[in-house]
């Protein structure tokens, strides 16, 4: 298991007794969250997307079969892994907890040792797994998520604006007048670049930049109304314009790039469609392009 990264496990129980023996087991190579309540459980799972989830059955309000089932059908928290650490003995309880999708079914009392065992074998799978999607999901011009990313991240965000009843906005960033880059070489360091000053102009680790397509870059900013997004558009159409194009094979001396940039801000409602918010911020690209180093929204 990796030692640079900190995994986030939520562990939840009403026993405060089980809670800490479980906090203390974890505390020292994983961020910990306890929730002593399903209701309090879930608030947490789509709060902080944990990487693993240890769930008592027995809770106060929902039961822990609820919370499993509703995790396991919600897009946003389906892959996460849940070991259940419960009471319950009966085959039947084990059986239907496997079959919700619990990854592991462990009895109590447990051994701390086992548990912790357990645990680590969990994530460190998890962490193999995504590895292997990185592999799939990263640009290799920009070092960038790319458009596969991009569709999965949207699609993510637009289901939790959804659920939150939050506004969500997509920013579009394209290149002007690519045909004056004459060389390859010369324009996969642009787009490098571009991917660079896109990235630092942003202020929240939640906002995701993507390469879209081969000279279009599209910027993904959850809980933001149209006003945030357009004072970002215009914070990273100002940036680009100060590239460094020293050196770069196929510019002339005093040349610069201009950036069109289009914007769209939506607060989404249950069953509406996700592919008019993307067509929206494509045509305010389009005119920003016509209109030339502009943004539109």
């Amino acid at each position: 298991m990796s030692e640079k990264k900190k995994f986030k496990v939520l562990i939840v129980d009403d026993e405060k007794s089980n809670l800490d023996i479980l906090v203390h087991i974890f505390k020292d190579f994983c961020s910990v969250y306890p929730a002593k309540t399903g209701g309090n459980a879930l608030k947490k799972a789509f709060e902080t997307m944990p990487d693993l989830i240890l769930l008592d059955i027995i809770l106060p309000d929902i039961n822990g079969f609820e919370v499993l089932e509703i995790l396991k059908t919600d897009e946003l928290t389906a892959r996460i892994p849940v070991i259940i650490v419960t009471g319950l003995t009966n085959s039947e309880d084990e059986s239907r907890g496997l079959r919700l999708g619990a990854a592991d079914y462990i009895t109590k009392p447990f051994n701390n040792n086992v548990v912790k065992e357990r645990v680590k074998m969990q994530l460190e799978m998890a962490e193999q797994i995504r590895m292997i999607e990185d592999l799939g999901t990263i640009d290799e011009v920009t070092d960038i998520p790319n458009r596969k990313s991009f569709d999965h991240q949207l699609g993510v965000e637009w289901a939790r604006a959804v659920r939150e009843k939050n506004p969500v906005s997509l920013i579009m960033i394209e290149i002007d007048k690519i045909s004056l880059y004459k060389n390859n070489q010369g324009l996969n360091t642009l787009l490098h670049k571009t991917a660079d000053v896109i990235k630092s102009s942003l202020k929240r680790a939640t906002d995701i930049t993507t390469r879209y397509g081969d000279t279009v870059f599209a910027v993904i900013l959850p809980n933001t109304p149209k006003d945030g997004a357009i004072k970002v558009a215009e914070g990273i159409r100002v940036a680009a314009r100060d590239l460094n194009l020293e050196g770069l094979d196929g510019f002339e001396n005093g040349e610069s790039v201009t950036f069109s940039v289009g914007v769209s801000s939506r607060e989404p409602r249950k069953g509406e469609p996700l592919s008019y918010f993307v067509v929206q911020a494509d045509r305010n690209l389009y005119r920003a392009r016509i209109d030339g180093d502009a943004i539109c929204y």
